[in-house]
């Protein structure tokens, strides 16, 4: 099954590490935790990568109206649960994305701009009882590149407790907003491979690879076994019915490290018959490409590779 891993960590745990009665944050960690005095704090609940940001990759369109939703979660971070609801404000802070370009110039972000959002501010609520909630942005993506380095940012400003304090490490969250094709994702390898000119089986091939998008319909492979490195994968862009599946897609690849050992199939000796070389949606909607190649390592295998 083709599954994108979006993993979003709680820092909750974190935070019941390191809360004390002091909240200076250059003391967290040296002090034995209080949690007696712990306060009630509200941060974003992903923690962000050692620059500092979380990425949002979404789907490149060339409708300028089309958008595409990315969730954010705000936290509360404490002991115990309110028993009140909690309002927290959430707004747009170019601001802080502006002080961070500044502080990082050598990362090459530009501030994304707010008409591709539309969002200024939100109200969220955390029921009484629970920790966590959920707020949606919507991205417009048409005209970014896939070099583009966009970031956006947003802001816990107020709750409607005042004993709630808003976090200081975690009160802002920086973003990544980049684009990606829809085939983009990690998939499932199953494949099988014959001794060239036999019907000789000589394996079967159980992983998994990523294709990272490289352009609106081009991807590259990042997995090194049978010649799987660096293979690029060229989507046709118009969609047809192919080996009875509708909405499918002619798929080309290529290893332009070593294109004189990889070549692409469209039929081979002693492997299963059939159609190759086409991507199609699955009954569960997921993406599967069924592909074949030549690759040569000694002696010369003919590889079927299906991707689901």
């Amino acid at each position: 099954m083709n599954t994108l891993r979006k993993i979003l960590l709680s820092i909750t745990a974190v935070a019941l590490l390191f809360l004390t009665s002091c909240l200076d944050d250059e003391d967290l960690g040296t002090q034995v935790p209080d949690f007696a005095g712990s306060p009630y704090v509200v941060d974003f609940n992903e923690m962000p990568n050692s620059s500092g940001y979380v990425k949002r990759s979404l789907e490149l369109s060339s409708d300028p109206a089309a958008a595409f939703p990315a969730q954010f979660r705000v936290n509360l971070s404490s002991p115990w649960q309110l028993e009140q609801d909690l309002t927290v404000t959430v707004e747009l802070d170019e601001a802080a994305v502006n002080e961070y370009i500044a502080d990082n110039p050598d990362a090459g972000f530009d501030l994304l701009d707010a008409a591709r959002h539309g969002f200024t501010k939100v109200d969220v609520v955390i029921p009484a009882g629970e920790r966590e909630v959920e707020f949606t942005v919507n991205f417009k993506t048409a005209g970014i590149q896939i070099a583009d380095k966009f970031m956006t940012a947003f802001s816990i400003t107020a709750t409607s407790n005042p004993n709630v304090i808003l976090s200081g490490n975690f009160g802002t969250q920086y973003v990544f907003v980049g684009v990606k094709n829809k085939f983009h994702g990690t998939y499932a390898v199953g494949g099988q491979w014959w001794y060239h000119g036999t019907d000789d089986f000589s394996g079967y091939i159980p992983a998994e690879t990523t294709l990272r998008t490289t352009s609106a319909t081009g991807l590259v492979t990042q997995y090194s076994y049978a010649g799987w490195g660096d293979v690029e994968f060229e989507v046709s862009e118009t969609a047809q019915t192919i080996d009875g599946h509708a909405d499918a897609y002619y798929v080309t690849i290529t290893k332009n490290d070593d294109p004189a050992e990889f070549v692409q199939l469209d039929d081979y000796d002693g492997g299963p018959g059939g159609v190759f070389n086409y991507c199609y949606k699955d009954s569960e909607g997921n993406w599967e490409f069924k592909v074949a190649y030549q690759y040569y390592s000694n002696v010369s295998w003919h590889i079927y590779n299906q991707l689901y």
